[in-house]
């Protein structure tokens, strides 16, 4: 199956496969707008804009996929930091209980009569 026409689906694949695939349409399109100018006859000034401007589109396109890119990177670490809160809230109920049952455990010794006589 050729990827070349295919649709971008950026939810199927990995970064770099995106990068790569998005560049390749670039290049085609490029390269298809260079060929409508020589068939169109435009003078070689005509082609350098047209150049200059598929030059700014690329680079608008490079700019949105860093921004993707660092979009992922953040969410990323929102997880990880979240996931690093989750476990901090379990190990501090977790020392919570541990001590909720030592001062339990601590008030019952107390009451017990250790020589049989009550205190």
């Amino acid at each position: 199956m050729d990827n070349q026409n295919q649709p971008v689906n950026s939810q199927q694949l990995s970064y770099e496969q995106f990068q790569e695939q998005v560049m390749r349409q670039q290049q085609q399109e490029q390269m298809q707008a260079q060929q409508a100018l020589r068939n169109a006859g435009l003078d070689p000034k005509s082609q350098q804009v047209q150049q200059v401007v598929q030059e700014l589109q690329n680079i608008q396109s490079e700019l949105n996929l860093a921004e993707n890119q660092i979009q992922m990177q953040m969410d990323a670490q929102k997880r990880q930091i979240q996931s690093i809160q989750q476990r901090l809230q379990q190990a501090v109920k977790q020392v919570q209980s541990t001590l909720s049952a030592n001062q339990v455990s601590n008030a019952s010794n107390q009451t017990m009569p250790t020589n049989g006589f009550v205190q």
